[in-house]
């Protein structure tokens, strides 16, 4: 059915207006959005702006309190320089002035200055009409607290504050002496702190109910700031509280108006917004972490002040720093505590430290203390305090110079009490001297018992020589045999506790030479083969093919260390062999390598535990077989390593022990002597002795028995006489070959008579003088040279060993027979305290 025109129209004017309402309708929805979008983000910009203008503001309110309690610190001190109870009654105007001029004069925002009495006089610097009124303190306001107030002079705000001068009195009360004014450039205060670079308008206000509830203005612009809805935070000056406000010199953001075509505004509203509330979010989020970071960091620093409070407390360190341009010295409590001062928070100076150095360490501190600050930038130094009630107190003192920002310089550092330490350090001095004079009576005592014990032992070893040279049945033979084994034994024990005596001390030193190190090996395995052959047992040397003939080393010591462990190896070896290895080894370090090996005993672990201790005994049962004083091995040990090696012991119980070490030992040469003489023994080196005219010097009785006898056998006329004196006078005849001298006799020493025969006129002084002494302490034979005699043999003396001396320093071709005639005896006679010993026999 066909609508008629009228409806038709009717329909399209429906639908139109439809689609327009529609298209309206979408439109304002579009542009309602839009600027609902937009108002929005309007409200975020100025949010967001408002945040980074508190936050900027925030930052730098500290720097204006930190600038104005600097000047306030400096005007503080200013104002005890004038009121304080060190202050010169009768200080005028002009040195007021002269004081006050660098402070007003330098780079602070201080104009001037005022100090007034208690007693009403006050001073006023610049001292003009207009300074005095700006600086007068209200007189309603009170006196006992600081105060300021705004003023404007010359087109410039003026903060004038003022502030009490307080003296400590005691148990804690206080008194005021005066006040202290000053008038500030606020404007120069706030470029001071960095404020003009923010682009501010500035205001500050008191906070109500408050002193200085006023509005004071810092605009540059002249704008109302209190009424353009400024941000704000909380500002402390002096004890008053104030509320520092600002708004953005540019005013607050505000955004556009709203022009753009429905999509575009559409698509750039949503971007924006998304944008804007993005931003402000990370705004937001950067605001929190620089707030997180900021708590971090101030609970980090509280906690490391905690800890470094705590650490000087413990440590009862006391901190100071010295200006060295300015001259000020401020320091701790804990400094206080030091230096016995009171702690009644005055400014320290430099002779409070210097006036309690002790007068025998000033000079050297101060000296310490200038060389640090011009010289090396360093300060450490020892000194001592007297305090007040006249003790002493030991301080070390540490430092260092550094140097500020503004270019001036302090030393800052630290003292501590080292009292007790120094007098631990003295107590340990006074027990270290202690112990060297107990190792200096030891060491007395060790060589007054070697002379006591040796000068028998002579006797006893010289006479059992002699009774067995004589003819004896069997009987006498085997006891008298038994006795001078028993006594050589007794000597053997002697000479191990004197060896272990002088390594204890440190007195044994080596002699490194070039040595036959096999032959040495085989005069010890000689010396042992008669024990050995009496225990049936085969003792055998191996000296591998690469060992040199010569190495560097020191001869003595190596055969006291063969003989210990031979002698070991033997005494423990019932059935089987006792072998001697050597070998060496090249490289860097050669090194001499040997074993003693056995087929004994053995050792258990328990006792390799301790068995190179001094005292120690494999047997140590109270049913022992073997004897010993069980120093032999604590000896070999450290003369092993004092000759650089080291020594060790496989053992298996009942299948032997195998000791082993290895000293430093590097290819040596030939002696000279080696290849002029062979090493034929003592025989050899006896041969050239003659018959000889012999003066002795003995003062006991049985010694000068033994050695009459062991002369007379070699074919020596001998004159004996008792003491030192005696000697020298018989000496002076000149008829005497050689001079055999005791060491200790009553009246005249061996050496005081040895000296004595040296100084005498003519050839007698060179006569060789052999001493005889039972002194067997280190460093006695360097002794006896040192006085002059010629050679050295140790008691108890054996005729080999003095044949063999005798034939040192005696050569035959000496020998102009027929004698001369000996005083106090007949021609080739003996003559032993005025009595015969019998005629010697012919020289061959």
């Amino acid at each position: 059915m066909a609508i008629p025109e009228t409806g038709q129209a009717a329909h399209r004017q429906a639908s139109m207006i439809s689609t327009f309402a529609t298209m309206f309708l979408a439109v304002a929805v579009i542009l309602g959005a839009g600027i609902f979008a937009d108002l929005g983000t309007r409200d975020a910009a100025r949010r967001n702006h408002r945040a980074e203008t508190l936050s900027r503001l925030d930052t730098h309110a500290v720097a204006i309190g930190g600038a104005l309690r600097a000047e306030t610190r400096d005007l503080r001190e200013l104002g005890f320089a004038f009121v304080g109870p060190t202050a010169a009654g009768d200080l005028a105007t002009e040195d007021f002035a002269a004081v006050a001029k660098p402070l007003v004069d330098g780079p602070n925002a201080v104009r001037g200055v005022a100090v007034t009495r208690a007693g009403g006089s006050s001073f006023v610097h610049p001292d003009t009409p207009e300074m005095a009124a700006l600086l007068r303190v209200p007189d309603d306001a009170p006196r006992d607290r600081a105060g300021t107030r705004m003023a404007e002079v010359g087109g410039r705000r003026m903060l004038v504050l003022w502030l009490p001068l307080r003296e400590p009195l005691a148990e804690g009360a206080t008194r005021v002496l005066g006040l202290a004014a000053g008038a500030v450039d606020f404007t120069a205060l706030l470029a001071d702190a960095g404020l003009p670079s923010l682009q501010l308008d500035l205001a500050i206000t008191g906070v109500a109910g408050e002193p200085g509830d006023q509005a004071i203005p810092v605009s540059r612009t002249g704008r109302n700031v209190l009424a353009a809805d400024p941000v704000t935070v909380p500002l402390t000056l002096l004890d008053q509280n104030w509320t520092l406000a600002a708004v953005p010199a540019a005013g607050w953001t505000s955004g556009g108006a709203v022009v753009w075509p429905i999509w575009l505004l559409t698509l750039v509203a949503t971007l924006l917004n998304v944008g804007l509330v993005l931003r402000a979010r990370h705004l937001n989020d950067e605001r929190q972490r620089n707030i997180d970071a900021l708590r971090d960091r101030e609970t980090q620093l509280d906690r490391l002040s905690r800890r470094l409070g705590l650490a000087l407390d413990a440590s009862k360190v006391g901190v100071w720093d010295y200006h060295i341009d300015k001259g000020t010295l401020v320091w701790d409590d804990r400094m206080d505590e030091l230096y016995a001062l009171p702690a009644d928070g005055r400014t320290r100076t430099y002779h409070d430290w210097s006036g309690a150095l002790h007068p025998d360490d000033l000079a050297r501190a101060e000296a310490e203390f200038d060389e640090a600050i011009n010289v090396t930038g360093r300060y450490n130094s020892d000194y001592r305090l007297l305090l007040p009630d006249r003790t002493v107190r030991h301080i070390r003192a540490i430092g260092a110079v550094y140097r500020e920002a503004d270019g001036t310089s302090k030393i800052v550092g630290v003292n501590w009490d080292v009292t007790a330490d120094v007098r631990r350090s003295s107590e340990l001095e006074a027990k270290r001297r202690e112990a060297e004079a107990a190792s200096v009576a030891k060491s007395q005592f060790l060589a007054t018992m070697s002379h006591e014990i040796r000068t028998p032992m002579n006797g006893v070893i010289g006479m059992l020589d002699l009774l067995l040279r004589t003819d004896l049945d069997p009987t006498q033979l085997d006891r008298a045999r038994v006795a001078s084994t028993s006594a050589r034994q007794l000597l053997s024990l002697l000479n191990d506790v004197l060896d272990f005596s002088k390594l204890e001390a440190n007195r044994v030193t080596l002699d490194r030479t070039d040595t036959d190190v096999a032959a040495l090996a085989r005069d010890v395995v000689a010396l042992m083969s008669a024990t050995a052959e009496e225990r049936q047992i085969r003792l055998n040397v191996r000296v591998a093919p690469r060992v040199p003939r010569y190495l560097v080393c020191d001869p003595m010591r190596l055969r006291q260390v063969l003989i210990n462990l031979v002698g070991n190896a033997v005494k423990f070896t019932e059935v089987g062999s006792v072998e001697v290895e050597l070998d060496h080894v090249a490289g860097e370090t050669p090194s001499l390598e040997v074993a003693v090996r056995d087929s004994g005993v053995g050792i258990t672990e328990e006792a390799k535990a301790n068995l190179f201790q001094r005292f120690a005994q494999v047997d140590s049962s109270s049913t022992r077989q073997r004897g010993g004083t069980g120093l032999g091995l604590a000896i070999s040990k450290q003369l092993v390593e004092l000759m650089g090696g080291e020594i060790s012991v496989q053992s298996t119980p009942g299948l032997g022990s195998t000791f082993r070490f290895g000293i430093p030992a590097e290819i040596g040469a030939a002696p000279p002597e080696a290849s002029d003489k062979p090493a034929t023994g003592l025989c050899a080196e006896t041969a050239g002795a003659r018959p000889s005219r012999i003066l002795v010097a003995e003062d006991n009785a049985t010694n000068q028995q033994v050695l009459a006898a062991y002369l007379a056998l070699e074919g020596h006329v001998a004159h004996i006489v008792g003491g030192g004196a005696e000697a020298v006078a018989e000496a002076q005849s000149g008829v005497f070959d050689l001079v055999l001298m005791d060491i200790q006799m009553p009246g005249m020493d061996g050496i005081t008579a040895a000296r004595r025969i040296r100084a005498l006129d003519g050839p007698v002084s060179r006569i060789p003088i052999i001493a005889l002494t039972a002194n067997a302490m280190a460093g006695d034979k360097e002794t006896y040279f040192a006085a002059g005699m010629t050679d050295y043999v140790a008691k108890p003396v054996s005729a080999a060993e003095l044949s063999a001396a005798i034939a040192r320093v005696i050569a035959p071709s000496q020998f102009t027979p027929p004698p001369r005639p000996v005083p106090g005896g007949a021609k080739l006679s003996l003559a032993v305290g005025g009595r015969r010993m019998g005629a010697p026999r012919s020289p061959s």
